[in-house]
């Protein structure tokens, strides 16, 4: 069984890596993500010219912030930088994982942050979306 040890500066290393669940994307989550984002583009419940309803692009992106959670307990912390590139369209149907990669840590003004790269795929292997973002974490 997995230990969860609260996430600090110190405890994380450079190039430790983390796996998220594989998440099914429902038409149900489509709606839902395109309600509380307030965007109701035809895109996400008709055809679009990918062939189909797609997913608003910014679906999973909690999959990827979400990956430290997979072996820390994560209390809080500031979003401070965010990328990301949209390379496939998010079809209802598709079954995803994120997988990421811590690639620097360091100190700014006294304050610790992290930063990791990630990528989420389809269970086929394509790379539905790419990206990076940096986290300050708050010292208890």
């Amino acid at each position: 069984m997995e230990q969860f040890r609260p996430l600090s500066y110190d405890a994380l290393q450079v190039g430790e890596t983390f796996v998220s669940d594989t998440k099914l994307v429902t038409p149900e989550d489509v709606e839902a993500y395109a309600y509380a984002v307030d965007d109701h583009h035809p895109w996400f419940s008709e055809d679009s010219p990918f062939g189909g309803p797609i997913a608003h692009p910014t679906l999973l992106a909690n999959q990827a912030l979400h990956l430290r959670h997979s072996k820390y307990i994560v209390r809080a912390g500031l979003h401070a930088k965010m990328e990301f590139e949209f390379l496939e369209p998010i079809r209802p149907g598709v079954r995803a994982r994120s997988r990421g990669t811590v690639i620097d840590k360091y100190e700014r003004r006294g304050k610790p942050y992290m930063v990791t790269e990630y990528v989420t795929e389809a269970e086929d292997g394509t790379v539905l979306v790419r990206g990076r973002f940096t986290q300050m974490l708050f010292r208890d």
